[in-house]
């Protein structure tokens, strides 16, 4: 049993509780795959793929160092515990049904794999960049998993395609539309520091790439989206109100760096949910979190692991500065 087991498959089934009261009949058919593929995952109904955190997890080091480039797309699509699917899961249920219902599938569809992608490449190269500004291996072994870095993407889509006006945030902090995400990547660093702040940083640069660079224009050369006329999100449909809060939450256990020669935990992707029920439930499942002992530990003797080089790269590193 994988160490994500550890807290059950309550999350699961509030996953499940919440299609349910969605109406699986109203979730599109792309948006349903994801959500089921990824909670397929997690119940390891793909072991020969996504065997565990370690195996899965993207890093600059694993993947830029030592070209594991299957990470880029695995690490996302694998989740740390129920939780961590549920507030993921739930997000794109509302995300994916908005923009789904606006662009048509087949848009919508390339669109996720475009947006995975770019963000794994993004957040490793935001990752190798402060590396080597800072001479700080912390980042080249900083090691991720989960959703909520295409979420955070997706968030920047779906709101450019919702009115402008005030969001409350927490409730009581108005924040301008357009920068509620940025507000959102703040404050998921003050709840929960542990949260991979690169990879929601990378996740809305894809995203401002799409709405205001040049990647929609390219996107709709290869896929038409379809007419704006057959959208039927945005609203309350979509989950976003005028006079409403947004939140992006969660936890994350044994995060962030590694030794050279041990696997030591892992980042978490957390993504933002819409119903204040939901937030209060992240706080308290981020609070019980960092009250539980720590994980044990599997060992490795000295020269393997996940960075089993990592010295040879720091030497390499530090005469180029001599």
């Amino acid at each position: 049993m994988h160490p994500r087991r550890r807290g059950g498959n309550l999350g699961v089934l509030l996953l499940g509780m919440q299609m349910m009261n969605m109406g699986l009949e109203n979730i599109p058919a792309v948006t349903l795959a994801l959500v089921l593929g990824q909670t397929a995952i997690y119940l390891d109904m793909l072991p020969q793929y996504f065997g565990s955190a370690a195996s899965v997890c993207m890093s600059s080091y694993l993947v830029w160092h030592r070209q594991d480039w299957k990470r880029l797309f695995f690490s996302q699509f694998f989740h740390a515990d129920d939780m961590h699917l549920y507030f993921n899961m739930g997000s794109l249920l509302l995300k994916g049904r908005s923009l789904e219902r606006r662009f048509g599938s087949p848009y919508y569809f390339f669109m996720v794999a475009v947006f995975t992608g770019l963000t794994g490449v993004a957040y490793v190269a935001i990752n190798v960049i402060l590396e080597e500004r800072l001479h700080d291996h912390f980042y080249a072994t900083q090691c991720a998993v989960g959703f909520s870095g295409v979420l955070f993407a997706l968030k920047v889509v779906t709101t450019h395609y919702t009115p402008v006006g005030l969001h409350y945030l927490l409730g009581f902090i108005p924040v301008p539309s357009r920068m509620i995400y940025w507000a959102e990547l703040l404050l998921i660093q003050m709840i929960t520091p542990n949260a991979s702040f690169t990879g929601h940083l990378a996740g809305i640069l894809v995203g401002l790439l799409y709405i205001k660079g040049p990647l929609k224009p390219l996107m709709d050369g290869l896929i038409r989206p379809a007419s704006a006329s057959q959208f039927t999100g945005g609203g309350r449909s979509s989950g976003y109100r005028q006079r409403g809060w947004y939140s992006s939450t969660g936890t994350s256990a044994n995060s962030g760096h590694y030794p050279d020669s041990s696997w030591r935990g892992y980042n978490q992707y957390t993504g933002g949910m819409s119903e204040e029920q939901q937030y209060r439930r992240a706080m308290e499942e981020s609070r019980q979190q960092s009250a539980r002992p720590p994980m044990p530990q599997p060992s490795a003797p000295p020269g393997t692991g996940l960075y089993p080089d990592l010295d040879d790269l720091r030497q390499r590193k530090a005469n180029r500065f001599q």
